[in-house]
């Protein structure tokens, strides 16, 4: 089992740590967002922690919102959201309110990204981009099709999303076969972001991961994140 140190400075190679099992994963990964976190409130009085959403991010969650930080100087906000109202079953806000802003998470405050008085998506994305905030540490997924956030290969919107110089920090994307259009931070505002850690498990997940991490071709959108010079993307995995 790798131990998760932050990468060094001048040090931009993605890593990737394993774990024996999921528990371990969580606590790692659990502990190392903390970790930053604090270091932000300690340097600045303020942290913001991005998160994504589905159900992989549920057993994190809960052992996140247990850790000893003074969550009522983080703003939480999304990395991708469905466009359904913040009280639908597939809402990732909803799965954030539920199972992350609990216990000691209660103080913290939560910026979604649907306006539920007007459900549109560009209204929707307009806002999210009015009021988007530097992130501290933002927290990804990764989809058996090598997706992360919302940025999935052929997806309408995908264009402007992977656009490492223009795009902005959200954007809306329709993707071609998973339900409800979306509001994604783009490619360029991932890259921005001074933490980014990936979570993922099993094996199928380990060689999409593995055969885009060897390929800069790679078609998967999250070969973008790996290749990119001077990403630190930090992966943990587990079976």
């Amino acid at each position: 089992m790798n131990t998760p140190q932050p990468p060094e400075p001048g040090d931009p190679a993605p890593r990737l740590y394993r774990f024996a099992d999921a528990s371990a994963r969580v606590a790692a990964l659990a502990g190392r967002i903390a970790r930053q976190l604090d270091d932000a409130l300690s340097a600045r009085g303020r942290a913001v922690l991005a998160v994504s959403g589905g159900r992989s991010p549920v057993p994190l969650f809960e052992a996140l919102r247990g850790m000893p930080l003074d969550w009522s100087r983080v703003l939480v906000t999304l990395v991708d959201e469905r466009l359904v109202a913040p009280t639908h079953p597939d809402s990732n806000e909803a799965l954030v309110r539920e199972h992350l802003l609990r216990e000691r998470a209660a103080q913290a405050r939560l910026l979604g990204l649907v306006d539920p008085a007007e459900p549109q998506l560009q209204h929707c994305v307009r806002l999210a981009n009015q009021h988007a905030v530097a992130t501290d540490v933002v927290v990804l997924g990764m989809g058996d099709d090598g997706h992360t956030a919302s940025l999935f290969a052929q997806a309408q919107g995908i264009e402007q999303a992977m656009d490492q110089n223009a795009a902005p920090t959200y954007v809306g994307l329709i993707p071609p076969r998973a339900p409800h259009a979306r509001i994604s931070m783009s490619l360029r505002a991932l890259l921005a972001a001074p933490c980014l850690l990936l979570c993922i498990d099993g094996e199928v997940k380990r060689r999409v991961y593995e055969s885009a991490r060897s390929d800069d071709a790679s078609a998967y959108p999250i070969a973008r994140l790996l290749h990119h010079r001077g990403t630190r993307l930090e992966t943990y995995w587990s079976p």
